[in-house]
């Protein structure tokens, strides 16, 4: 019989989680269930043919359960009885927050809690962070905390998580998928892939297209993604020209931006609340297809692009470097093939998926053995 694990988010699934479906669909030997609170419709197709268990299509009072687990960590019965059929080995939390909404199940299922931190539910630093209030919780309930970089290693160690529980793990992308593959567009072209909010930084890439509308009118910019923010980046947009809003892309759409790009720009910066990038998939994504980055040096970008080799990093907020550093990559061919081919290597020795996930499933087998030692 195949070892088992449940893979917990919030909802299950949304679009911007490709990562979590991309790690469980390519564990090579446990089978996953995918859990959570609620259903979203959004990235489901992400996890077509595999096993759910969700609160809401359990429990006749969803809200209520809901709340129950939230502000109580009481685990209804049902949704127990449920997740106890699966027959799981371990349970696998997503996000801070998922280890601490995790941690009843953990308890009452007697299962190992593995915890991955990604990025915000670290880096946040201020008192009212739900995050915060309940990291203790996810750091004491969980056998091992995995954190997305070195980066995220360091933000846990300074909020307190003891350091025998970390684990730093690269979730890695699925770089058979993300090959080399079309043809790149005729004009000299700049992707953004990513949420439309204020993090992400794409107003910084807007005002960066000031510059190269100036000095390289034919260079086009495609903006990949959906959010809150998109009123304001179209305003700033009227500013310049050559610039299209695509919308939301499905992986298929995001492969074939990047393959087509000639670079990929992730100008993220870092929030006054703390919010921070852990382990950017799009600037692993880019580099696997052979598309150079142009990126901030924020949280664990630089992890994702090695300086000066896969791609430019400059300072965040700087306007002016980012402009040059995109202009360098779009008006040198031998730049741009010099750091494609160094990106495809760097992806596939620390980033593909298939190597790491067995590295995960080892540290599933190691946490199981620990749990049933304790038991013994």
């Amino acid at each position: 019989m195949p070892s088992k694990v449940l893979i917990f988010t919030k909802r299950v699934l949304p679009r911007s989680n490709t990562f979590v479906a991309a790690q469980g669909n390519n564990l090579p030997s446990f089978s996953p269930t995918y859990i959570g609170l609620r259903n979203d419709s959004g990235g489901i197709n992400l996890i077509e043919g595999k096993a759910t268990c969700v609160q809401a299509d359990v429990e006749p009072m969803a809200v209520l359960s809901r709340l129950l687990l939230d502000s109580c960590q009481i685990l209804t019965p049902r949704w127990q009885k449920a997740l106890a059929a699966n027959h799981a080995d371990v349970i696998h939390a997503h996000f801070g927050k998922g280890g601490y909404y995790c941690a009843p199940i953990a308890k009452k299922l007697e299962l190992p809690l593995v915890t991955t931190f990604h990025g915000s539910d670290v880096t946040q630093k201020d008192k009212f962070s739900f995050n915060s209030k309940h990291r203790h919780i996810t750091f004491a309930q969980s056998a091992k905390i995995i954190a997305v970089s070195q980066f995220i290693k360091r933000k846990l160690l300074s909020r307190g998580c003891p350091e025998d529980k970390i684990i730093q793990h690269y979730i890695g992308i699925d770089n058979q998928f993300f090959a080399p593959a079309a043809q790149r567009f005729e004009q000299p072209t700049i992707l953004f892939v990513g949420r439309l909010i204020e993090q992400k930084g794409c107003q910084y890439l807007l005002q960066a297209m000031k510059t190269i509308n100036q000095r390289l009118p034919d260079a086009q910019l495609i903006i990949a993604g959906y959010g809150s923010y998109q009123d304001k980046l179209q305003l700033l947009a009227n500013e310049v020209t050559n610039v299209t809003f695509a919308g939301a892309q499905n992986r298929v759409q995001v492969k074939e931006l990047m393959s087509k790009a000639w670079v990929t720009c992730l100008p993220s910066i870092v929030m006054d609340r703390g919010n921070e990038e852990g382990m950017p998939t799009v600037c692993v994504e880019s580099q696997a297809v052979g598309t150079p980055v142009v990126a901030f040096d924020t949280g664990g970008v630089g992890e994702g692009v090695v300086q000066e080799k896969t791609g430019l990093l400059s300072e965040q907020k700087n306007v002016a470097q980012l402009a040059e550093n995109l202009l360098t990559v779009l008006q040198s061919t031998a730049l741009r093939t010099q750091l494609s081919q160094a990106g495809i290597t760097h992806v596939n020795q620390n980033f593909n998926i298939r190597r790491q996930c067995q590295k995960l499933e080892d540290i599933y087998q190691n946490v199981i053995s620990g749990h049933h030692g304790k038991h013994c």
